[in-house]
């Protein structure tokens, strides 16, 4: 089963900023309140800053505004809430305290779309 657009749309924004360990759950079986996870990860608050914006002008441009956005300020943990999709962008030692995917493990891993990489210019 392929990723819907909208999920490989916050991959390719993330990736876009040099997002690693990007993982995406869902959790519509088991949540009452989303139903995608997206976790990822950034090596600086700048990064993650960087990156959750990347996220949210990437679904701006098709429409979509999140209904809250939190940590901009710390930046170690920043949250986008899309409602039914919400994002984590988080350094890793932030990521391995709240163990928010230890959580939701019962949730299904969804696949990611594969990398793609621009052709390079040099020549033999």
């Amino acid at each position: 089963m392929s990723l819907d657009s909208r999920l490989a749309t916050v991959v390719d924004a993330a990736r876009s900023k040099k997002a690693f360990r990007i993982r995406l759950v869902d959790v519509k079986d088991i949540a009452s309140f989303t139903d995608t996870f997206a976790f990822m990860s950034g090596g600086s608050d700048r990064q993650n800053r960087a990156i959750a914006e990347a996220v949210e002008d990437a679904l701006k441009l098709t429409g979509e505004r999140p209904i809250s956005r939190e940590g901009e300020t710390n930046g170690n943990w920043v949250l986008l809430d899309f409602g039914n999709l919400v994002v984590h962008v988080m350094d890793e030692e932030t990521r391995r305290h709240y163990n928010l995917e230890g959580l939701w493990d019962a949730g299904r891993e969804l696949e990611l779309p594969a990398e793609v990489h621009p052709a390079s210019d040099a020549r033999p």
